[in-house]
């Protein structure tokens, strides 16, 4: 009977590249194995503690057979890693974390005897990391598996923990209990799918957070398909409900990500390039409600000109809008920032001075007012401003 896990059931948002540019490099590494004589010098001697030996060692494999069946599980299990990852660095670091695990479990094996100490080649220990780190990252995704008995095949989906504890069990069940492990890197495997898991155990658990909603969405997506033939209507809009919350949420957390670099900027005193990264998103045509939920999170970091030049914008707007008493409202958070604040529009001083001032805010109306000579020349009526900077005392 055997079991080969060939794809995981779930869309991949982006190509995961990383995965594919892996794959090639193992296929090209053995053409130059089959084309020169340099699979010796690739190969991991337990006892070298070579470091570099290492990753070349797991880059070579020993036959055609070989190459293909750990490309097969590979390609099975890393590509949704790498996208549920989101960061092309953190995958290739935890590749090699595997590949240096593995290599260091091989020497300590061959050092106490509990393997030969034979030179090791082969791409399975990460593979297997592979395998293990999905049990943690994405424990309920489900793995498409082709089982094949005699003249029988069927295709089926299995849920990435139960292949993990399947394998790498039965991995460390042979480690346990046989005297020979017939030219199989066994201590490789098991190193490389413990390591795998307690990497995302020890520095994934905030990722593995992030993750879960959106892949609790895929998942029920997938199962939807997979059961579309008794309602291909339902499956259809189920699956587009999906996707739309999906695009919601991402969009939701690209936003987030653009306020972040806004926020590292306004933090180190860096208004000028926060506000032309705000420029360069917003402007007239954006929604006024839009703006506004800009002002609140700029100004939850506290004072600062990235604030006033967005309370421009939106003053601007309001009073386009004709929504003067929000205006008045906007302006008066501006004042609490810089008591000199100008309107965008110098001509509507007088405006908003005189309607503060008929609503009680003389506040406002003072700080709009004062200085105007200084502040707005032949701009505004500089006597008006003195009347009304005279009543409000």
């Amino acid at each position: 009977m055997i079991i080969i896990p060939y794809s995981t059931a779930l869309r991949l948002s982006n190509p995961p590249l990383i995965t594919y540019i892996t794959t090639i490099l193992c296929v090209v590494v053995f053409a130059l194995q089959i084309s020169s004589d340099v699979t010796e010098s690739l190969m991991y001697y337990p006892q070298s503690w070579n470091p570099v030996r290492m990753i070349t060692s797991s880059l070579a494999h020993a036959d055609w057979f070989h190459l293909i069946g750990n490309m097969i599980f590979y390609l099975a299990f890393a590509p949704a890693l790498e996208i549920l990852l989101g960061s092309k660095i953190r995958y290739i670091w935890i590749m090699l974390f595997i590949v240096f695990v593995v290599g260091i479990s091989d020497s300590i094996a061959a050092l106490v005897g509990l393997s030969p100490d034979l030179p090791s080649l082969g791409f399975s220990g990460v593979v297997m990391g592979m395998i293990g780190l999905s049990a943690y990252l994405m424990p309920q995704a489900k793995i498409r598996v082709f089982w094949w008995w005699g003249f029988f095949g069927k295709t089926f989906f299995v849920r990435a923990w139960i292949l993990a504890a399947y394998y790498i069990g039965f991995d460390t069940w042979t480690m346990i209990t046989a005297s020979d492990y017939g030219g199989i890197g066994i201590v490789a495997h098991v190193a490389g799918g413990v390591a795998g898991y307690l990497y995302g155990y020890l520095w994934l658990e905030e990722r593995r957070e992030e993750v879960q909603e959106d892949l609790a969405d895929e998942i029920k997506v997938m199962n939807v398909e997979q059961q579309s033939g008794k309602s291909l209507a339902d499956a259809a809009r189920f699956k587009k409900e999906i996707d739309h919350k999906i695009a919601v949420k991402k969009e939701f957390q690209e936003h987030d990500k653009f306020m972040g670099r806004v926020y590292k900027m306004v933090e180190t005193g860096r208004d000028s390039e926060a506000v032309y990264r705000l420029m360069s998103q917003y402007d007239l045509t954006t929604p006024t409600h839009e703006l506004e939920d800009v002002f609140e999170r700029i100004q939850e970091w506290g004072a600062s000109r990235t604030l006033l030049c967005i309370g421009r914008l939106i003053i601007y707007k309001l009073d386009t809008e004709m929504r003067y008493g929000t205006a008045i409202f906007y302006i008066e958070k501006c004042q609490q920032v810089s008591p000199q604040f100008v309107l965008p529009d110098v001509s509507r001083t007088l405006y908003y001075a005189q309607m503060a001032f008929d609503t009680g805010k003389f506040d406002v109306t003072k700080n709009l007012v004062m200085n105007s000579r200084k502040r707005y020349g032949n701009l505004v009526n500089c006597d008006q401003c003195n009347h009304l900077l005279q009543k409000v005392g």
